[in-house]
């Protein structure tokens, strides 16, 4: 789909007008909420119909959530992988600040923080102000970091996988370097894990609460192995999927580096797919576990509707990272490219108001946000920025490009309209989205763009932090 930002902006906006009638959270006078519910979506990419980039995304939920607050509709994760992405956001800190470039355990993740900040992550954060702390599934990279959290329930069987329960035998993609694979499993969605965690968080909602809590929810769907239930899968019959526009010679004018870093070997490629007939396949099963995981998603949400808390709570969703299911070749995430970094990102709730806003923000800007609204102190070792007087208010905040990262030395700087990347080896990318949505066409050699490369690159670190696994 080929679109400029005003229609994208009004296309969005009349879907919010049509969910305008469901009951959701929405914005209100008066008092800071005083409760906050975190939901997390593990690889959910940019075709939310929130976002509005694949027509056959069916997310009721995710929807109505969108039509009652603020959709960040240019919002980008600091880093296109999990771990990296899920250590910034609790961090407040950029991944050139802690030199967190990639996976990290959770039981190393305090002490890499601590080595460059005084700074607690979120939760500890909110608990320091009288917050009481649960969560459930994958809220830190692996889970839960051991003191994030006064009651947490992790992923049950974890014998069975981190993001099972998975069938004997591979089905459809049998490379064990990778969780990959796709089909109809298990039976019952009550074996899910995603149902699970938001079985708990629905019981945690329907609790009384004495003190103000934050309750992170971690779905893992739709992340691979792409494994649901078949009533899921049968809601997208494989004859009618329609396949993202992909340009056959899309990677002729990247530079090697580019290919490099992007190259995942243990994936499938576009070309197997293709050759395979296992395109549809893994769309519709891609398809089926955003339907999945909305589902879960509208458990909390009826949830918290039903306990009365809804007036009193912040709600924020967003997804670690992007995912690439055919755009540049490839069916994986892990590039500087916008279909790796770019996320959903919705506020929900009292004091927010509803509106799109198109101008770049990222998962950075998470923490300052919701000690603003909130209504605690700021901390001062935040590196993004409150949103709240987009949250709260009509107004319009000072341009800040985002700066993404992939591995130490590899940026991508995104503005209202262009993305700039550039390599370890000074190689580079730059796209104009206002005439080439799709970054199909590079024009980081194009001598009419130097200024705005000039412009993007300052925001690019000049010390940026060693690798901490190097």
């Amino acid at each position: 789909m080929l679109i400029n930002r005003r229609t994208f902006s009004l296309g969005i906006m009349a879907s919010m007008a049509a969910l305008g009638g469901c009951t959701f959270p929405s914005a209100s006078g008066g008092a800071s909420p005083k409760n906050f519910l975190l939901l997390m979506i593990d690889d959910l990419n940019d075709w939310v119909t929130a976002l509005g980039d694949h027509p056959q995304v069916f997310s009721p939920n995710i929807d109505a959530l969108a039509a009652s607050g603020t959709v960040f509709a240019n919002a980008h994760a600091q880093a296109p992988i999990c771990g990296p992405s899920r250590a910034s956001l609790f961090s407040g800190l950029y991944p050139a600040q802690t030199g967190i470039y990639g996976q990290i355990p959770d039981d190393q993740l305090g002490a890499a923080v601590a080595a460059v900040s005084p700074t607690q992550l979120m939760p500890q954060h909110l608990r320091g102000h009288g917050f009481y702390i649960a969560g459930s599934g994958k809220v830190s990279h692996q889970g839960g970091q051991e003191g994030m959290f006064d009651e947490y329930v992790g992923r049950v069987d974890e014998h069975r996988g981190q993001y099972g329960p998975g069938p004997e035998q591979r089905m459809r993609w049998f490379d064990n370097r990778t969780h990959t694979d796709w089909g109809a499993y298990p039976d019952r969605d009550e074996d899910m894990f995603d149902y699970q965690t938001a079985a708990f968080g629905a019981e945690f909602l329907r609790r009384d609460h004495a003190t103000p809590f934050m309750l992170a929810l971690g779905f893992v769907r739709p992340h691979v192995p792409w494994y649901v239930p078949q009533r899921w899968l049968d809601m997208f019959p494989l004859d009618e999927i329609e396949l993202p526009v992909v340009r056959e010679n899309d990677l002729d004018d990247v530079p090697q580096a580019a290919r490099d870093l992007a190259a995942v070997p243990q994936m499938p490629t576009l070309e197997w797919a293709q050759s395979n007939d296992e395109w549809r396949p893994i769309m519709q099963a891609y398809l089926a576990s955003i339907a999945f995981v909305d589902h879960c998603v509208g458990m909390a949400m009826d949830a918290l509707r039903e306990s009365g808390h809804a007036d009193d709570t912040l709600v924020c969703l967003l997804s670690d990272n992007g995912y690439h299911l055919g755009e540049k070749q490839r069916f994986a995430k892990m590039s500087l490219w916008q279909h790796s970094t770019r996320v959903p990102l919705i506020f929900s709730g009292p004091n927010v108001q509803q509106r799109v806003y198109t101008d770049p923000v990222g998962l950075i800007d998470i923490f300052p946000t919701v000690l603003d609204m909130l209504g605690l102190p700021a901390n001062a070792e935040n590196a993004g920025r409150s949103l709240k007087p987009i949250l709260a208010s009509d107004a319009v905040m000072a341009l800040q490009p985002q700066v993404s990262v992939f591995g130490a030395g590899n940026f991508a700087v995104i503005d209202q309209r262009h993305r700039y990347i550039r390599y370890t080896d000074g190689s580079e990318e730059l796209y104009d989205h206002e005439s080439d949505p799709m970054e199909w066409h590079n024009q980081a050699a194009n001598p009419a763009m130097a200024e705005v490369k000039a412009r993007l690159a300052a925001y690019i670190p000049a010390e940026p932090a060693a690798d901490i696994a190097a």
